[in-house]
């Protein structure tokens, strides 16, 4: 895609390529399927979300890849905007993954909402300038839209173009990240989402995931075309892991914060639900998840290493970005799980409400996942004979 020089003159690639291909794909339909059956026969009778608890586990890989997508363009943004060499070998790929996160997150928020074509008609013909929802739209439409052109600039050679578009999508969407945790707030104002330190919070995970997707799929990319990482690119991907070492570090601080208010109230907004989160129902989540995969495991495996394996950076990478998907998870549907009125007594009103997934939910949260991985795939087989960037 961006790193490795024409060693292969065959116009198709090799058929165990377009088998996995194929193979993510199928995956990917049956899936979405599930999607557009939703979307026919109403997402009442397929979702599990109710008046209690409106938002679900769709809501949760939207946010995984819009982060993602961030992180990686804050990630790109290093060798491509403020012009460090250590990081230019990683800057086509990753402009590729974050243009596909992108458009796995807003797949999956379309499904989620009942009539998505709405969106884009009122947004353009009743826009809403005072709407949070409007803002978030629009900026990820443009960023789209900038990271496209900035992929394409970049497909031709036109670097110094790309740059521009480049530096034009890191702006739209650092300001959609920063206020990621405003789209939460506006359940019934959750005080489990409105702590102080969320904006940065939100932007340290989507440098972090951005770090653990660079390490793994740069990983992948090498076995998947069976070729030796070359000299330039093993150094970025060292670079990228001393990053990633870095961020992981302040993710441990907030991660400790946030146990400290599962024990003592006084240093959280919203004591109940960081109970439930931390040492209730949901702490299996939590310390396994959370701590375990997204924090202590990578730590551990790259002080182990000291950061010089390529193949145990990778496996950091997965670990880290499968706890924090649970983390993701745990953030979304914590905080719906309180009742607004609980501290007046109400009769009948239960401690906690109570949310599972549905089977349709579980499948298009599928569908979105495995489209990004053949997207991945798809970019492996069509760009990997393109020269180093800036070369």
């Amino acid at each position: 895609m961006t790193f490795y020089t024409k060693t292969n003159t065959s116009t198709l690639p090799p058929m165990n390529q377009i088998l996995i291909f194929v193979a993510l794909t199928l995956i990917c339909v049956i899936g979405l399927a599930f999607g557009l059956h939703t979307m026919l026969v109403g997402h009442h009778h397929t979702l599990a979300t109710t008046r209690e608890v409106p938002w679900g586990l769709l809501i949760t890989p939207y946010v995984f890849f819009a982060c993602l997508s961030t992180g990686l363009c804050m990630i790109s943004s290093l060798g491509q905007v403020f012009g460090i060499d250590t990081f230019k070998p990683l800057v086509t790929r990753t402009v590729f993954l974050s243009l596909i996160s992108m458009a796995a997150g807003l797949m999956c928020i379309a499904l989620e909402i009942e009539t998505p074509w709405r969106v884009g008609f009122y947004a353009l013909f009743s826009p809403q300038p005072f709407s949070n929802i409007w803002w978030k739209a629009t900026i990820y439409s443009l960023f789209t839209v900038a990271t496209i052109c900035n992929f394409l600039l970049l497909m031709i050679g036109r670097h110094k173009s790309a740059r521009a578009f480049a530096t034009i999508a890191i702006v739209l969407v650092t300001i959609g990240n920063l206020n990621m945790n405003s789209d939460m707030e506006l359940l019934g104002a959750r005080g489990f989402w409105s702590e102080g330190y969320m904006p940065l919070y939100f932007l340290s995970l989507s440098a972090l995931i951005g770090c653990a997707a660079i390490l793994l799929f740069n990983w992948m990319s090498s076995r998947f075309n069976n070729q030796i990482l070359q000299s330039q690119e093993d150094m970025a991907l060292q670079a990228t892991g001393r990053l990633f070492l870095v961020i992981l570090l302040g993710i441990f601080y907030f991660t400790v914060v946030k146990i400290m208010g599962g024990f003592i109230p006084k240093f959280t907004n919203n004591p109940e639900a960081m109970a439930l989160l931390v040492q209730g129902g949901f702490a299996h989540n939590f310390w396994i998840g959370e701590v375990g995969l997204a924090v202590l495991l990578p730590l551990a495996l790259i002080a182990f290493t000291k950061g010089k394996k390529v193949i145990v950076l990778a496996l950091a990478g997965i670990s880290c970005l499968t706890g924090v998907f649970i983390l993701f998870y745990d953030l979304v549907i914590v905080g719906q799980l309180i009742p607004h009125f609980q501290h007046y007594n109400v009769v009948d009103l239960p401690q906690y409400y109570s949310y599972s997934p549905s089977l349709h939910e579980i499948m298009i949260s599928v569908g979105v996942t495995f489209f990004f991985l053949a997207a991945f795939i798809f970019g492996e087989m069509l760009f990997k004979k393109i020269y180093v960037y800036g070369q």
